[in-house]
């Protein structure tokens, strides 16, 4: 079921897992999919992660027509049909043994691992909640793998080599004869739906994420296997147009490249606080080395050194440099970690300023989220987006990539404002994010799909031909007798 703007057709998000807390690119994937479901086309998010996951779709929180589905619940469930003759199943997995682990979730043991000597998964059982075996995983040489599924009375009813082939065939039950779109957020997945062709599924990689590599003109390792296939997706889609055509410079014209920005959320202005009760700089990200957190805790430590107001900074995040970055402000009362945060437009709307250090950025989706808050954007000048939504000086500040003392200036700067022009540049702020509401961004994504399915239409057909065409000619080539020698 199709809403009013969007093609009719099944909507399918595909990604790899749902993390908690969430991340940019999950943020943005299920931040799309209320957005089709709000209009009335429900959205079925896909996960292929094999850890242990409730056996029900899950409901998205406050997005009625959003479910997640995983695929193991697939064989969970036991709808798997028979195919071929699969072979027979192996012995199952014993959590006795002192190399197998057991993961659970509510209680519930979902599946068994037998780890290699290098401490990945060798052979697994993904189990239903009854404790049967729903398929099992095999590793076969060193590259080799089977997949075997079976029904509740443990009888094998259908095999895979790959893992490949296993999610190919989920995806043909899911979507039947229906038409379908697919939009892949994951890059992780992306290399196996770049090969997924049906005649009725129209396919769409989102590019979540900078692809500029360590040269000029170069794709960073990780987008590589995938930018190289680009033609095979029926469109791929960037957050900016400006990374759009620094990839068309890249891949020439074959593939169909276009660009979507993410939605954002108006907030009324009679529900922010007063200027008077925002106060000092804020950042919410992911404490990893891309979002360069110490050059924000550097550029307060330098305003806390030199000005006489006491301007805070509230930095909400987890990650892997947590304990370092709080480290290197434990001098410092007025720089505080407050971990994950499920309210970023609270603590946005209580900040005066949003700092944006990151080394980049497909979007920068918080810039927006800050700008709609009222919260005005100190950003460093990376590709790709802040230049994009930041006018210097009229609804935020722009800082040469890697100046602290710049940023530390900017936010020195947004301190020092006269009332009146702080209330103007919040309005600009404001506007701006309105620029990029939902119903806009889903127009634009209801265009994107129906071009996309075009092409789709218009490749399916010519391959057709060509295929047909090949037919006639081998079968005229048999026809014609060979001479005698």
């Amino acid at each position: 079921m199709a809403g009013p703007d969007l093609p009719h057709g099944r909507h399918l998000a595909l990604t790899w897992g749902i993390a908690a807390p969430y991340g940019g690119m999950t943020t943005a994937l299920l931040d799309r999919s209320r957005l089709f479901a709000a209009a009335g086309t429900s959205v079925d998010v896909l996960t292929l992660d094999d850890r242990a996951w409730p056996l029900d779709p899950v409901a998205v929180p406050g997005a009625a027509g959003v479910r997640i589905r995983n695929l193991y619940d697939w064989a969970r469930f036991g709808t798997v049909a028979p195919a071929g003759t699969p072979p027979d199943a192996p012995a199952p997995l014993d959590p006795a043994d002192d190399d197998v682990l057991v993961d659970a979730a509510d209680g519930v043991e979902l599946r068994r691992l037998r780890l290699a000597d290098d401490g990945k998964p060798r052979d697994i059982d993904h189990l239903r909640a009854d404790g049967t075996i729903a398929l099992s995983e095999r590793r076969v040489g060193k590259r080799g793998r089977t997949l075997l599924a079976r029904d509740t009375t443990g009888r094998p009813v259908r095999s895979w080599r790959r893992r490949y082939d296993l999610y190919a065939d989920w995806l043909d039950d899911l979507i039947g004869g229906d038409e379908a779109f697919l939009i892949v957020d994951s890059k992780t997945v992306a290399p196996f739906a770049a090969g997924y062709h049906r005649r009725r599924v129209t396919t769409v990689h989102v590019v979540h994420g900078s692809h500029r590599g360590p040269t000029p003109g170069s794709v960073r390792a990780s987008r590589q296997p995938v930018f190289s296939r680009l033609t095979d997706f029926d469109a791929v889609a960037f957050a900016t147009e400006a990374q759009a055509v620094d990839v068309r410079a890249i891949v020439g014209p074959g593939p169909f490249l276009t660009n979507v920005a993410h939605p954002v959320r108006t907030i009324d202005p009679a529900a922010l606080p007063a200027d008077t009760d925002r106060g000092g700089a804020v950042v919410i990200a992911r404490l990893e080395p891309i979002k360069r957190i110490e050059d924000a805790v550097a550029a307060m430590l330098e305003v806390h050194g030199t000005a006489a107001a006491d301007i805070p900074l509230d930095v909400y995040g987890t990650g892997s440099r947590a304990g370092e970055l709080a480290a290197l402000a434990s001098d410092d009362p007025l720089i505080r970690f407050h971990g994950h945060t499920d309210d970023p437009a609270g603590a946005l709307g209580a900040a005066g300023v949003l700092l944006l250090t990151s080394r980049s950025e497909a979007f920068g989706l918080v810039l927006l989220e800050a700008m709609a808050a009222g919260c005005l954007p100190i950003a460093y000048d990376i590709a790709y987006g802040p230049a994009e939504l930041i006018r210097h000086g009229v609804n935020g500040w722009l800082v040469p990539e890697g100046d602290v003392a710049a940023l530390a200036d900017a936010v020195r700067a947004a301190a020092a404002l006269e009332p009146a022009r702080r209330a103007g540049m919040r309005e600009q702020a404001r506007a701006t994010a309105a620029e990029y509401d939902d119903v806009r961004i889903r127009r634009r994504w209801a265009a994107v799909l129906r071009a996309a399915r075009r092409r789709r239409r218009v490749r399916g057909g010519a391959r057709r031909v060509l295929a047909a065409a090949r037919r006639i000619a081998a079968a005229a080539k048999r026809r014609v007798p060979r001479p005698r020698r």
